[in-house]
């Protein structure tokens, strides 16, 4: 079984990222909305300063082309995004002093959203200096003009310091946060991993069940389900969706444990009336897989009730045709059918694999899908490979 820990982790920082990026777009508008309530003196801004202004909303943007557009997501694009923030928000102390007082302590607290105190650390580390040289700035632009902002000292004593307590006391709590959040996610990870690691043990068992019902070595399952790896990574689904799909598949025959067993194991013909009983399985299948909890068991169920069904509509279900079948479903028919074919029987010899392999490829478009059969074709060499790793034993 695969650790999902770094894929959930991974998910939980792009959102994070979608997040931030969204926050710094706001931002953009509440700056505009800054230059209009100057235009309308109600703040008192130098038309000197705009550019100050311009050079902020534009940094707010960088998030956005970097996450949303590029996609970039790295660890060094995280710590420049924060690093941007600081100086952004460094920038507008400076030109607006006291209107944009929580600008000082936005960088840090949109560093909680990655929960990982390291980010908040940073934040801090590099907020302390910046907010020192914006109050610099400000004494110099005599952006203050009332007491006791209008000396070096009281700039020092009444502005500096009192900022970089602030700073700390925020930092101190949001880490506090973050730190409470980064065990609650490791908690969130490790019951995950717990259920799936469930699941795949429930999975096993009942296909194991399947197998001896049918008289078969449970080695068909284990077939169906790499054959059907191979066509999900073949798809260029995720790591983490392959594994769902391919556990999931091993279910494909569970409703077989309600068919009478003197029909599974007959070794002739059957009658009109015994192949209608053997089709029920997909229904049983549905029916016993439908309720039960979990998402591979979800997936279980839609592959067990259409892994039947014909890409032209003449399958099991007449009313499924096409792209309307589940295409997890239409990947685990194309692995069946193959394992079904090139192995032997009660009641039929196996094929060679070329026979199998001609006679799926005949199929395209009518039974199978034609892009899996083509996803079969091309990974062909991967099928016999899984052949030679899973025989059949007695």
């Amino acid at each position: 079984m695969i650790n999902f820990a770094n894929n959930m982790i991974l998910e939980f920082e792009k959102d994070s990222d979608r997040r931030i990026a969204s926050i710094c777009r706001a931002l953009t508008l509440l700056i505009t909305i800054v230059i209009l309530l100057n235009i309308l003196h109600i703040f008192k801004i130098s038309t000197a300063l705009y550019p100050t202004l311009i050079i902020s909303a534009l940094i707010l943007l960088i998030p956005t082309l970097l996450y949303d557009i590029l996609g970039l997501r790295t660890k060094f694009i995280r710590y420049l995004v924060l690093t941007l923030l600081v100086f952004m928000s460094g920038l507008m102390y400076s030109i607006l002093s006291y209107h944009v007082i929580i600008m000082l302590v936005l960088p840090i607290v949109v560093s909680c959203l990655y929960c990982n105190r390291a980010n908040v650390l940073y934040t801090m580390v590099l907020s302390i200096p910046v907010m020192i040289v914006s109050h610099l700035m400000a004494f110099k632009l005599k952006i203050v003009p009332d007491e006791p902002l209008i000396t070096l000292e009281g700039v020092f004593l009444y502005g500096i310091v009192p900022r970089v307590i602030e700073l700390i006391a925020i930092s101190v709590i949001c880490i506090g946060i973050t730190g409470k959040l980064q065990r609650l996610i490791s908690a969130l990870v490790k019951k995950n991993n717990e259920l799936y690691e469930e699941q795949q043990v429930m999975v096993g068992s009942l296909s194991e069940l399947v197998e001896a019902q049918s008289h078969e070595t449970g080695q068909h399952v284990k077939r169906v389900a790499a054959y059907t790896e191979i066509l999900c990574r073949g798809m260029g689904l995720s790591e983490e969706d392959t594994w769902k799909i391919s556990v999931a598949s091993m279910m494909h025959d569970v409703g077989k444990i309600c068919v009478p067993r003197e029909i599974l194991h007959k070794p002739g013909k059957l009658t009109d009336d015994e192949f209608s009983e053997i089709k029920k399985h997909v229904d049983y299948g549905y029916k016993l897989l439908k309720n039960s909890p979990g998402e591979i068991m979800q997936l279980a169920a839609s592959i067990a009730k259409e892994h039947h069904e014909r890409f032209d509509g003449k399958g099991y279900q007449s009313k499924l045709e096409g792209e309307h079948i589940n295409i997890y479903a239409r990947c685990v028919a194309v692995a069946d059918v193959f394992d079904a074919l090139v192995s032997k029987r009660c009641y039929k010899k196996s094929w060679t694999p070329k026979e199998a392999r001609e006679e799926i490829l005949s199929q395209s478009g009518r039974q199978f899908d034609p892009q899996i059969t083509k996803l079969f074709d091309e990974h062909f060499d991967e099928f016999l490979k899984v052949m030679e790793e899973y025989p059949d034993v007695s």
